[in-house]
């Protein structure tokens, strides 16, 4: 391994007790988006920067919007050169909600360890691996290496709901000079080159209402919604057709079917809805994106207008387009032979099947962007979510290979 006397040196300073108290202490806030009830990222956001001033890291906390901040932490004495490689450890604030705490084990924001694993909310997705990235960078900052580039951690708002967090960060200073990035998604270590796209569609069929006595003196909205529902089973059935080695294949889901729509009034037996309304949730990969399937809804679409001479409208609530990276990519190898390094074992390769924050950077910034963190990729959003603590003691030093050999040491040192 490149600068392995240097690595070592690293790891024989990292004290693993300490970092495990640090993910207890900041997985204890809740930073669930509810402002009904007043919980938010603020106090998540405000205590990762104050971490990051402990460690002597430079920082910058901003709001988004009112009550939803990003911090930007910074490795000073970086070279700062836009010429020079500069890298990005990235992750989120928020978390899902907690659901019925009745029905946890323990409380889910007083995490709790229980034979080498933490039990509490946001302690996998993904507050361990945001915490990895600050300890990595404080560690360097410690051993006085002088890396060859720059080097970033963010810690964003709002992944769990529209990623305004990350919307935002592309259009500011720091995302301008960025040649690679890290996001420390709980993905058992692994090193993630794809992850599937997404699109939220929503489907409108205006007709008239009427007495359900009557209908014909209306328009029924329902029939050619439910012709059109159909017609999406059987395009989600032939996407099987499609593979990606580590997605899987696509897949087309209908999320939410209203009639009437939420606006326009309650359901009730003996009326016929004027209107309907329906929310997919669309899984995309690189072998099938979103203009893909643009094309194959229009024709649904216009078929069931032929069909029943009736009013139909549909919009893109949002999309992200799937992510592949090239296993040749630097970022890419130098991942694996971190993990092999760090753990003894071959680098296992896969696929992200959610959408993560790294879709609007890759396809805004067109960079490569690999997932790699600590955590079961079956514990987010569950009752008892968990980390192994094994795995955060092989991200923490996963991150500081990685790290070390992306940018280079300076020959100054």
């Amino acid at each position: 391994m490149k600068y392995g006397k240097q690595i070592n040196s690293i790891f024989n300073t990292i004290d693993d007790g300490y970092l495990i108290d640090l993910i207890c202490d900041f997985s204890s806030i809740k930073s669930v988006w509810d402002p009904e009830n007043g919980f938010n990222e603020l106090k998540a956001a405000q205590w990762f920067e104050n971490q990051a001033e402990i460690f002597g890291l430079k920082h910058d906390l901003y709001l988004v919007n009112e009550m939803r901040p990003n911090v930007i932490i910074e490795l000073p004495g970086s070279l700062n050169n836009k010429n020079s490689k500069t890298l990005l450890l990235e992750g989120h604030t928020d978390v899902v909600t907690e659901g019925d705490t009745s029905l946890w084990s323990s409380d889910p924001f007083s995490p709790t360890i229980i034979d080498d694993r933490i039990i509490g909310r946001g302690v996998n997705d993904m507050k361990s691996g945001l915490m990895c990235a600050l300890y990595a960078m404080y560690l360097i900052k410690e051993s006085n290496l002088k890396l060859n580039g720059n080097l970033l951690c963010a810690a964003l708002c709002d992944e769990e709901g529209e990623m305004i967090g990350v919307k935002n960060f592309i259009k500011t200073k720091y995302a301008k000079n960025l040649t690679s990035v890290i996001v420390c998604e709980p993905e058992e270590n692994r090193i993630c080159i794809e992850q599937k796209g997404v699109a939220w569609v929503k489907i409108k069929v205006k007709g008239e209402m009427s007495h359900g006595a009557m209908p014909y003196a209306g328009q029924n909205s329902s029939y050619p919604m439910a012709n059109i529902l159909i017609e999406l089973e059987k395009l989600n059935d032939k996407y099987k057709e499609f593979n990606s080695k580590y997605l899987g294949t696509p897949s087309v889901t209908p999320t939410i079917i209203q009639s009437p729509s939420i606006q326009n009034g309650v359901p009730q037996n003996n009326v016929m809805p004027g209107d309907s309304e329906m929310v997919l949730d669309v899984r995309l990969i690189p072998e099938l994106n979103v203009s893909d399937f643009k094309k194959s809804l229009d024709l649904i679409i216009k078929d069931v207008i032929d069909k029943f001479s009736i009013e139909i409208n549909y919009e893109f609530i949002d999309s992200r387009p799937p992510v592949k990276v090239d296993k040749n990519t630097d970022i890419v190898q130098i991942m694996k032979n971190a993990y092999e390094y760090v753990s003894g074992k071959p680098a296992i390769f896969a696929g992200v099947p959610g959408s993560t924050d790294g879709t609007i950077i890759s396809d805004k910034l067109k960079i490569p962007v690999v997932v790699c963190g600590p955590g079961s990729v079956t514990a987010p959003h569950q009752i008892d979510e968990y980390i192994d603590i094994f795995e955060i003691k092989e991200s923490i030093r996963i991150y500081i290979t990685s790290i070390i050999n992306y940018l280079g040491i300076s020959d100054d040192n």
